[in-house]
């Protein structure tokens, strides 16, 4: 049998929205929607994936020029505010619905690429930071594993989960593409495989022959402080995203508060303003849990954000809104149209 039309398209889901783009259905959708519902996009890093990125792929969420185009749709579709505002929106005479733009993790390319963007387009940004990330720099351990296998010269070696591992992990890399070889090795660490991710990356380093100047790498990679205090002073929006990223869910009330307490009272200093929201890490189930936003009250956060896909509607807990991630393959029409969808149907299959 020969190759269908259908398997030629590689975004399959930006071809749709464009179909539904073109046909008129996601203006449609737009009249239907409930106008009291309101969207948040979640950003990660601004840059280009593949050969040229060295680190974790998933985690670049679009480039400068499709955060452009993306910014250019959500300035004509929507009335973008703060993300604290979302719970308590200022009057206004626009009928646009709410939306809210957002950044995690306090990556360097936050500012430097997608600033300019934002600027040019007057939206206002909420970015989450991970304060301990600031204050010693060094990889996340997802970024640390892309950088070591897409940094060997090996094709084949194997690490075990931990020391004494009969079944050590085979990562082969003879083929060009290898982001299946580092999900292989992601997995295991977010499945919980591996009890000493530390002892973990450094046989990781051993195993690829590959050396890791995590610290250097890490300055690098996140915002310094002045950055993040130019940003405030532009009238963007500081919030916390816990102090070391870790799952908020999976700890102790004393030390999930501190995570919480801690970050916010850093940022406060850094900034001289007063942070009153939070971007749990990780934020699916598990990583989050009723727990966890009853915490994140107590410490003095007033609005909170999973990673739980949705729009925010009346009547959810403000510590526990929805967000839509945005990633590499998503277009314009197709964000527009998964905020569609999910304003006026309540889920999406796009």
């Amino acid at each position: 049998m020969g190759t269908r039309p259908w398997d030629l398209v590689t975004n399959k889901r930006a071809f749709l929205a464009r179909v539904l783009e073109a046909a008129g259905a996601i203006r449609t959708l737009e009249a239907l929607a409930d106008s009291r519902r309101s969207v948040v996009l979640t950003y990660h890093r601004i840059a280009t994936p593949g050969p040229s990125n060295p680190f974790y792929d998933p985690t670049v969420s679009a480039t400068s020029e499709s955060l452009r185009a993306q910014m250019a749709m959500l300035r004509d579709r929507f009335r973008v505010v703060p993300a604290e505002r979302l719970i308590d929106p200022p009057d206004s005479a626009d009928p646009r619905p709410l939306a809210a733009v957002t950044f995690d993790d306090g990556c360097r390319d936050n500012f430097t690429a997608a600033l300019p963007v934002l600027r040019e387009f007057e939206i206002p940004a909420t970015f989450f930071i991970p304060t301990d990330y600031l204050e010693r720099p060094r990889l996340p351990w997802w970024d640390h594993v892309a950088f070591v296998v897409k940094a060997t010269r090996l094709e084949r070696f194997t690490i075990p989960r931990a020391p004494d591992d009969p079944a050590p992990i085979v990562v082969d890399l003879t083929d060009h593409d290898r982001s299946a070889a580092i999900m292989g090795l992601i997995r295991p660490i977010l499945d919980g495989e591996v009890a000493d991710r530390d002892g973990f990356l450094k046989r990781l380093e051993d195993r690829a022959q590959v050396d890791v100047d995590s610290r250097i790498l890490g300055r690098d990679l996140f915002m310094s402080w002045s950055h993040l205090k130019a940003m405030a002073a532009e009238g963007h929006a500081i919030g916390s995203h816990a102090h070391s990223h870790v799952a908020l869910g999976t700890l102790s009330d004393h030390d999930a508060r501190r995570e919480l307490a801690l970050s916010r009272s850093i940022l406060e200093a850094a900034v001289n303003r007063p942070v009153r929201a939070v971007a749990y890490p990780y934020g699916w189930p598990g990583a989050v849990s009723d727990r966890t936003f009853r915490l994140a009250a107590a410490v003095g956060y007033r609005v909170g954000f999973t990673a739980f896909e949705g729009a925010v509607r009346p009547g959810l807990d403000p510590l526990s809104l929805p967000r839509l991630n945005v990633g590499g393959g998503d277009s314009p029409p197709l964000l527009r149209a998964r905020a569609a969808l999910w304003r006026t149907l309540g889920r999406s299959w796009l």
